[in-house]
């Protein structure tokens, strides 16, 4: 009898229904201990879990996921309201802890994993770097790496080398923040090193853990030498920027150590600086070089738009140098960003919050201190009754429509709020400053899988998941 009782019990408590809000549904089946990681694995083999999570949202609105592994029931909205509430409301709603669980080794306690006073204290420090003087200066940087990425270019042409664009442009990226973060010419694109593949590496493998945590165990040594690859390389920089000095430089570590030295900001330990340099390269390599990549792409998919492209960089740039005047100019290729970022935002495919105290929503869901709240760019971008019937169509005309938006909040690629990535600007000027080098220069790319849809790894930056694999073409 008392066997029995238990097993009882212990069936129930595994089985019952955990949803804080049982009127809004859970759309997978709710697995003993592992709740609906089996789906979600199973669903990642395909690479089109965030297709169906879009058709999922249009069909049942909000609904809840659960996974354990990850705090437990989280509640996914996509009416841009309640993503403004979540966004804003910073006293309401935090960076949930499973964030640090899962990155906090690597970087840290730096901007990107912190909350409060903390968050603050370090978005002020950043601030500079990404005003309107600095980003000027930047383009100086980017011609140089666009020199060697041109290189890259030309020998591919010759060789008929197929290149994955998601790949080259990490390493074009690397190089500028390389330079602009801490300067140092890193010339990853005459040079691959190993910091820039142990990054992918443990980036990939954040998302395997997600969906299979048992290989925190099973790839800890795999791990621990990414991680080393990483806190090495960047050490060393910052015992290098401290070896030649940092007066009259103006990249972000000499900042930070000049401040350090004229007691502006005190405290300031090793730990810290690797927290800062870590945090800033993720802000910038990844998101542009991702969104970078996805531009060509769609430019390859579509002759049409890529010839308005052209037409306008010949107009507005014609043979001159591209500066940051021309880049205002070029309103043709912002829509064109603006798309490419709608159908495949860079940003972290799910952005979750932690309630911090009892939260009714917009959308009139009561929400629990403790309880999790997130949503999907990629979902919000790509919802008919936001974007109409051809939603899921590159069209970068439909950004002339001055009332596109229906509201702020239906198109969030750099997130809005308090916590609006700093870098927004800056990832347009170099996107397009980029851009226009390549078709100045006559390049093209020609695409080995037209026919082939983009599927998606639901990794910490959304990439396509069989890469975007070209050819290169030179044109006179």
């Amino acid at each position: 009898m008392a066997l029995a009782t238990t097993l009882g019990l212990t069936l129930y408590v595994l089985t019952r229904d955990n949803r804080p809000d049982k009127s809004i549904p859970m759309p997978f089946f709710d697995w003993p201990i592992l709740g609906n990681l089996v789906t979600i694995a199973i669903n990642s083999i395909s690479g089109v879990e965030l297709y169906d999570m879009v058709e999922r949202t249009a069909k049942l609105g909000n609904y809840w996921m659960h996974i354990p592994a990850l705090g437990g029931m989280e509640l996914h909205i996509s009416d841009p309201p309640s993503i403004k509430a979540l966004l804003e409301d910073l006293d309401s709603f935090a960076l949930p802890p499973y964030r640090f669980f899962l990155f906090g080794e690597l970087f840290g306690h730096g901007i990107f994993l912190s909350n409060g006073e903390a968050w603050n204290f370090q978005r002020n420090l950043a601030k500079p770097i990404f005003n309107l003087p600095s980003r000027t200066d930047m383009f100086e940087t980017y011609h140089k790496a666009a020199k060697n990425l041109l290189k890259v270019l030309e020998e591919a042409a010759a060789s008929g080398e197929t290149l994955e664009l998601q790949q080259l442009f990490k390493r074009f990226t690397l190089d500028t923040f390389s330079q602009i973060g801490f300067g140092y010419p890193i010339s990853s694109l005459l040079h691959p090193v190993q910091f820039s593949s142990s990054f992918d590496w443990i980036f990939r493998e954040v998302d395997n853990r997600m969906k299979f945590p048992w290989r925190k165990i099973t790839k800890e040594r795999e791990w621990r030498y990414h991680v080393g690859v990483i806190e090495d390389f960047i050490v060393g920089l910052i015992a290098e920027r401290r070896k030649e000095g940092w007066e009259g430089k103006k990249d972000f570590l000499s900042r930070l150590l000049e401040m350090e030295a004229q007691k502006e900001i005190t405290g300031v330990t090793e730990k810290f600086l690797k927290d800062q340099v870590m945090n800033f390269m993720i802000a910038g390599r990844d998101t542009t070089a991702i969104l970078l990549a996805a531009t060509f792409y769609f430019l390859a998919q579509d002759e049409r738009v890529e010839g308005k492209v052209v037409r306008e960089i010949e107009e507005v740039v014609g043979k001159e140098e591209v500066t940051m005047n021309h880049t205002k100019e070029l309103r043709y290729l912002k829509n064109v960003l603006d798309e490419s970022l709608r159908l495949h935002p860079p940003a972290v495919p799910i952005n979750s919050r932690i309630c911090v105290k009892d939260v009714v929503l917009p959308n009139k869901v009561v929400v629990r201190k403790g309880g999790l709240v997130g949503y999907s760019p990629f979902v919000v971008h790509r919802l008919k009754e936001f974007w109409g019937e051809d939603a899921d169509e590159f069209k970068p005309e439909r950004w002339e429509d001055k009332d596109i938006l229906k509201h702020p909040y239906q198109f969030v690629p750099f997130q809005k709020g308090p916590r609006q990535c700093l870098g927004m600007n800056m990832a347009y000027e170099e996107a397009k400053c980029c851009i226009a080098i390549l078709y100045q220069s006559g390049f093209r790319f020609k695409l080995l899988n037209k026919e082939n849809p983009l599927l998606h790894n639901m990794a910490a930056i959304l990439t396509a998941r069989n890469g975007i694999n070209v050819k290169v073409q030179k044109i006179n």
